[in-house]
């Protein structure tokens, strides 16, 4: 646990709406420095094993004149240039209802469930390429405003994020965006719905469920409805309207954590290699003996469905799809599917400001022939 330096501030002078007003709040520094090792699978190079890590982050609170209050969080990478790496700002309206800018720190919205299962440390898919199939690519972009809504007692609860812009960076005050992806201009909203979200020291439950959409400018659907010759897979763009959900569930008995995680992903692929949609089941247990030491392990099964069900198929190559004897040859599930499987054990050692942390990842794909990947990684963090 991080321990938080006061900088006092007793009052910064400040002009609202050509009215003079005093401003008071207090500001905290905070910070850590991690060394780690690192260790590849046998089949890649590893290389350098070891890295170091070292962040700032600043912030501060103040309450309204009316109730309520302000916060605001500043983190500054631990590059050479030591490069912003996220803010973000939240006006809390009464306890109940909280208005959020975020720029980078992924805390809000549906990208802050889009895996909740209990680790020691890291995910399963820590230091993999690719990922387990999620949600949060709308919450996770730089800028998003987010409105979230919270009941006391039970914790039921409601969240909806806007992005204007998806995959943008950081802007200044008064800059504009400019192209950020290859679906430049899409808008995005997800939504968050807790049922249940209540935790106490020996007892946790939470579970909810969140979708994302996405909102491009142009698609290959309204292209064909606007052309009616252009065939999907010839577009080029997404086939209509990217969407994602996903569903979990989380629960504490005494010190044993435990939680699953269901999600459904449809990422519009128009291209006849393309994906039409990715599914991922997560799980996993953890189990926190006092406030000291913390152990995990955790499986995850990703399965993506690819828009060509012939792919790979030698028949397909030069003969349209067709076997010698002129009959069209469809594919089998081997060939319109792709399995994933992910499997973790993580553990941590907390002792006030220093942490020892390691985890072992391992990941295998759909064919017999995919030679496991594995990432394992030791992990010393001063943190103040």
């Amino acid at each position: 646990m991080n321990k938080l330096k006061n900088i006092g501030i007793s009052a910064l002078a400040g002009t609202l709406v050509s009215m003079s007003a005093a401003q008071a709040g207090g500001v905290t520094i905070s910070g850590n420095w991690e060394l780690s090792y690192t260790n590849l699978g046998p089949t890649d190079v590893t290389g350098h094993k070891y890295g170091m890590n070292k962040n700032l982050s600043f912030g501060a609170s103040g309450d309204l004149s009316d109730g309520g209050g302000v916060t605001w969080a500043y983190s500054v990478g631990g590059s050479d240039s030591l490069g912003l790496s996220s803010a973000s700002m939240n006006i809390n309206m009464g306890g109940i209802a909280t208005l959020s800018y975020d720029s980078g720190t992924g805390g809000y919205g549906a990208n802050a469930v889009d895996n909740i299962v209990p680790t020691a440390w890291e995910e399963v898919d820590a230091g993999f390429s690719t990922g387990i199939t999620d949600v949060g690519r709308v919450s996770s972009t730089k800028g998003v405003v987010t409105l979230a809504i919270k009941a006391p007692g039970a914790g039921t609860g409601f969240s909806f994020s806007y992005a204007s812009r998806m995959g943008a960076g950081h802007q200044g005050d008064g800059a504009t965006g400019g192209a950020a992806d290859a679906n430049s201009g899409n808008h995005g909203i997800d939504a968050t719905l807790d049922l249940v979200n209540y935790s106490s020291a020996h007892f946790g439950l939470r579970m909810g469920a969140a979708a994302e959409l996405e909102l491009p400018g142009m698609t290959c659907k309204r292209l064909k409805r606007d052309a009616a010759s252009q065939a999907l897979h010839h577009c080029g763009g997404v086939k209509d309207h990217p969407y994602a959900g996903t569903a979990y569930f989380t629960t504490q008995l005494g010190p044993i954590h435990l939680g699953t995680q269901a999600t459904f992903k449809n990422p519009m692929e128009s291209a006849a290699t393309g994906i039409l949609n990715k599914r991922s089941i997560v799980a996993g247990a953890a189990l926190l003996i006092g406030d000291t030491f913390s152990i995990s392990y955790g499986h995850a099964w990703d399965k993506y469905r690819y828009n060509d069900r012939n792919r790979g198929l030698p028949a397909q190559a030069g003969s349209g799809g067709m076997d010698s004897g002129g009959a069209f040859v469809l594919g089998g599930e081997e060939n319109e599917y792709e399995r994933v499987t992910y499997r973790g054990l993580s553990a941590a050692i907390n002792m006030g400001p220093v942490a020892l942390k390691a985890f072992r990842n391992r990941t295998v794909g759909k064919s017999v022939w995919d030679f496991p990947q594995e990432h394992s990684e030791l992990n010393l963090s001063i943190a103040f």
